[in-house]
């Protein structure tokens, strides 16, 4: 009977990892993947909140949960892949590299279970989805028609996204993406974005988003924006999720889109309603 094991990389003790553990090793041989397995490996090199694995392997074997914890180095991870155990493995860039090394000819599962922001992680595109908002409100039809007659009127033919925003004081607003320090520099020099696919590299980009640039010329302007409400048509990146979260907008309005990295996350923390508009 083929013995099945658990293999992981734990940089640090915190309750996903404990689960994770719990949910799998009862009684089975745990296997820490050791510095020596990762050392070209890049992303890892930063991650200054890393144990060393022998301390981890000890503080995980405390918890009583597996049979036995061990830190694999390079030759007893082929030891290892010579008995050909069946393996779980958290879902993330470490676990391929190592399975693709020491692992290929064994079988392997993966648990989508959430412990770290991994590259592959970081930059998936989840589809944001939320309660439909109602059909008939003529106060955002209004905020949905001025959105798309900005985006409509953008040049950035690639991502053309309006938004508009209602503040307190009943006043409104729109406005479309557009790039800085001309609106058609990506036509003249090129548009960095180009370079990277949906997600990666959010912050490397001429353009101003249109959330952020609304809420940039309300503060120009000496508008409050707490208590608004805005509409975008396409769901909001990281970092304009967190200036809507931290510009105490109420309630979004999006049409449809993808949440990357914790933005939706940051949205719901900070009380922000969101709802979707078919």
């Amino acid at each position: 009977m083929t013995e099945e094991v658990l293999l992981a990389y734990i940089p640090v003790l915190h309750e996903g990892y404990r689960r994770f553990i719990e949910a799998h090793g009862s009684g089975r041989r745990l296997f820490l993947i050791g510095p020596q397995l990762h050392l070209d490996y890049g992303p890892l090199a930063k991650d200054i909140r890393a144990l060393p694995a022998e301390q981890a392997a000890t503080a995980v074997a405390s918890w009583g949960i597996c049979a036995e914890v061990n830190v694999l180095d390079a030759d007893s991870a082929e030891r290892l892949a010579g008995e050909k155990p069946a393996l779980t493995m958290p879902a993330e860039d470490v676990s391929y590299l190592v399975t693709e090394r020491f692992f290929a000819g064994c079988e392997v599962r993966y648990d989508t279970v959430f412990l770290r922001w991994d590259k592959t992680r970081t930059a998936q595109l989840l589809r944001a989805e939320a309660p439909s908002a109602p059909p008939e409100d003529p106060l955002l039809a209004e905020l949905v028609a001025a959105a798309q007659e900005q985006a409509a009127g953008s040049v950035d033919w690639w991502r053309r996204v309006g938004a508009a925003i209602r503040f307190a004081d009943g006043s409104t607003a729109a406005r479309a993406n557009e790039h800085l320090p001309h609106r058609l520099s990506a036509y003249a020099v090129g548009d960095p974005r180009s370079n990277f696919s949906k997600g990666v590299g959010l912050e490397l980009s001429t353009a101003v988003h249109a959330e952020a640039g609304l809420i940039a010329e309300a503060a120009r302007e000496g508008i409050r924006t707490a208590g608004s409400v805005m509409y975008v048509t396409d769901f909001p990146c990281p970092p304009c999720a967190k200036l809507i979260a931290g510009a105490g907008v109420t309630k979004l309005y999006f049409r449809s889109g993808y949440a990357v990295l914790d933005g939706r996350d940051v949205l719901e923390a900070a009380g922000v309603e969101l709802q979707q508009v078919g």
